[in-house]
């Protein structure tokens, strides 16, 4: 997985939009400046290698502006960036300003499969600043400008493990830009054992073999295997607007006894500030309200729904709301110790109201889970402000 970021033909005009509003005056550092190695994990082994290169561009439109100079972050050999992997979320792990690194927490979700490492054998780049020069490049747009690959104050995580043993640490990258190249910062740096992490490592590929009979279609991978257990909670921001909406979440049903088997349960709950819509079933019970694929849900229908009492909004703040979705069986024989999908895991799509940005939205959420792997997630379909028309197309 490369993060690079492909190079882009700024204009001039563009660039004199630059950041040098700033109180400083030191001259930007030249470019490009040379290598540097950076141990994150104190073991006196580098991890990391802030490195640049340099673009070259030929443009008659501007014959003035030569190319770039970009500087980036390369994992160097032995070492692997930790990365959310589920149907929700993918892309880098990140820790809050304020959390600690935790070695049991991660070791519990790279075992549930909600994270996963990097190949440590293979380079991830980050390419975070660039440079342009040429005549044309004026003084006040001469500068380290951000690539637009947003990780700079971000804290991930990697894992770092050689001859001298194993670590894991919290770094982030600085971009004191306009006046300066990058700088790692370690904020916690642990040492666990040998072999930490395996189960999140990338699994070896698969030969291929050709069969015997085939008419062209791709048989699909294996699927990943969530062990049974409970694992921690996953929260998912629906709208990308920096606020939580829904948990993934695990829960434990014991047996009544007698041979009655107990369930472990994983479901979905809503966060504070968030609501489903939930409905009346013939059975005088409440289930999830679910939007087919087509179906318009409007205002007038949402509206008399609600009058009438066959449909309501349920929210964790009146009390505990969770959508059961998957099941696990333990503590009894001759039953398949496997997931297997409950009556609420409809084909349809759950209806939820949040507040983004200040405005109320209802949106159609889609559940996917993988049977018997056991995988979960949800994502969101459409949404709108509240008033206006839901439809899933």
């Amino acid at each position: 997985m490369r993060n690079a970021t492909l190079p882009c033909c700024c204009t001039l005009a563009a660039l004199a939009l630059g950041l040098h509003g700033s109180a400083q005056h030191d001259a930007p550092i030249p470019g490009p400046p040379p290598d540097e190695y950076v141990d994150v994990t104190g073991d006196g082994i580098a991890d990391l290698l802030i490195t640049s290169r340099t673009i070259h561009v030929s443009d008659p439109q501007q014959p003035g502006y030569l190319g770039q100079y970009k500087v980036g972050v390369r994992t160097l050999s032995g070492t692997s960036v930790l990365l959310w992997s589920t149907p929700s979320t993918q892309r880098w792990f990140t820790l809050d300003s304020a959390a600690r690194l935790d070695p049991t927490e991660l070791a519990a979700r790279i075992h549930f499969k909600q994270l996963s490492w990097t190949d440590p054998d293979q380079a991830i780049e980050f390419w975070l600043l660039e440079r342009p020069f040429g005549p044309a490049i004026t003084k006040d747009q001469d500068g380290w400008y951000g690539t637009g690959d947003h990780h700079a104050g971000r804290t991930m995580v990697l894992r770092s493990a050689n001859g001298r043993g194993t670590s894991v640490a919290a770094f982030s990258f600085e971009l004191p830009y306009p006046y300066g190249p990058v700088e790692v910062k370690t904020h916690d740096a642990v040492r666990v054992p040998n072999g930490f992490g395996r189960e999140g490592d990338p699994p070896p590929p698969v030969p291929k073999m050709k069969r015997e009979f085939d008419f062209g279609h791709e048989e699909s991978g294996p699927q990943v295997q969530v062990p049974a257990g409970l694992p921690p909670d996953e929260v998912v921001d629906l709208n990308d607007d920096g606020v939580i909406d829904v948990v993934i979440r695990a829960r434990e049903e014991h047996g009544l006894g007698g041979g009655e088997p107990g369930y472990f349960l994983r479901g979905i709950s809503p966060q504070a500030g968030t609501a489903f819509l939930m409905t009346n079933t013939r059975w005088g019970t409440w289930g999830p309200f679910t939007l087919e694929e087509g179906a318009p849900l409007t205002p007038e229908r949402l509206a008399e729904g609600l009058t009438s009492g066959i449909l309501r909004w349920v929210s964790s703040e009146k009390g505990p709301v969770f959508i059961e979705v998957l099941r696990h069986p333990h503590g009894v024989e001759n039953m398949p110790l496997e997931w297997s999908a409950t009556p609420f895991a409809s084909v349809g799509h759950l209806v939820y109201r949040t507040t983004s940005y200040g405005r109320v939205h209802i949106g159609a959420l889609e559940v996917v889970y993988t049977l018997p792997g056991g995988e979960l997630g949800v994502r969101s379909q459409a949404w709108v402000e509240e008033g206006q028309v839901l439809q899933v197309r």
